[in-house]
C-alpha cells in the first residue's frame, strides 16, 4: 500500500502529458486543474512522444505506452496517490498497472463508464475517422459497447480546433443533436479532450445539445482521489507485477 495515501487527506494525483506547444499546453494544464476535485493537488509530467498529430493510430499509442509506464513508477516514488495519462486514447494505462500500487485510470475508460451510469445510449463524438477506428476496438475493451449508440467524428483535426472554436462548437452541436435524432443517443460521450473540457465545457454544451455531456477529465480526476482515499490499488490478479527493462 501506498504509505503516503493513507497518512494524508489531500490527495495528490499526477497528470501525464506528451508533448505539446507552448500555449497548447497551457491550454490542457488549466482546465485539468480547473476539472479537479475539492482536496485533490494535481501535478504534471511530460514525457517525450507526441500525439498532437493529425490521423492518430494504435501504432502511436503503442509508442508512448512504455514512455507513460516510466512516468508513473516516478510518481508513485514522489508520492503521488494516483496517476491519469492526459487524454481519452488512455495512453499506457493498461501498461502502467503493472508497474505500480497506485490507481491509474484512463479519461476515456473512466468517461465511458461514467456516461453508461447517465444514459441507456452514448453518442460518442471524437475528432476524425481514424479516431472512430480506434474507439470502436477501445470501447469494445473497456465493456460498454453494448451501450454505444454511435460513434461520430465531428471532422475538425485537433492542430486546427483553437483556430475553429466557432466551427468546432457547431459542428459538436449537430453532431449531437444528429445522433439523438438518427441513432435514439440520450447522453454524449466526446473522446476528444481538446474538444472538452479544453476548449468547451460540458456544462454550456449540455444546454446547447440538450442531452448531458460528460467531461471525462472531471469524472477521472474525481474517481482517483475517490480511489486514493480507500486506499484502492489495482488488481494483481489482473495486473501481475512487472519490472520495467
Amino acid at each position: 500500500m501506498n504509505e503516503h495515501a493513507s497518512a494524508s487527506s489531500t490527495k495528490r494525483i499526477m497528470v501525464v502529458l506528451a508533448q505539446y506547444p507552448d500555449e497548447e499546453l497551457a491550454r490542457r494544464k488549466a482546465a485539468i486543474i480547473a476539472a479537479a476535485p475539492p482536496g485533490a493537488e494535481v501535478g504534471f509530467m511530460q514525457m517525450d512522444g507526441n500525439v498532437y498529430v493529425k490521423g492518430l493510430t494504435h501504432l502511436h499509442r503503442a509508442i508512448v505506452a512504455p514512455l507513460v509506464a516510466r512516468l508513473a513508477i516516478r510518481a508513485e516514488a514522489e508520492g503521488y496517490d494516483a496517476v491519469v495519462p492526459y487524454g481519452t486514447l488512455d495512453l499506457g494505462v493498461e501498461e502502467s498497472r503493472h508497474v505500480v500500487d497506485i490507481p491509474v485510470l484512463g479519461p476515456g475508460q473512466t468517461g465511458s463508464h461514467t456516461a453508461a451510469l447517465l444514459g441507456s445510449r452514448i453518442a460518442v463524438l471524437c475528432y476524425d475517422r481514424p479516431h472512430v477506428i480506434m474507439f470502436q476496438r477501445l470501447l469494445r475493451q473497456w465493456g460498454v459497447e453494448g451501450s454505444i449508440a454511435t460513434i461520430l467524428p465531428v471532422d475538425i483535426a485537433v492542430t486546427e480546433m483553437a483556430s475553429r472554436l466557432d466551427d468546432l462548437r457547431s459542428s459538436f452541436v449537430k453532431t449531437a443533436q444528429r445522433a439523438a435524432s438518427q441513432h435514439g443517443a440520450d447522453v454524449i460521450l466526446p473522446l476528444g479532450m481538446t474538444m472538452v473540457p479544453v476548449l468547451m465545457s460540458a456544462a454550456h454544451l449540455t444546454a446547447d445539445c440538450g442531452l448531458p455531456v460528460v467531461d471525462p477529465i472531471a469524472a477521472t480526476l474525481s474517481l482517483a482521489a475517490t480511489l486514493s482515499r480507500g486506499a484502492v490499488t489495482n488488481s494483481r490478479v489482473a495486473y501481475p507485477a512487472v519490472d520495467l527493462p
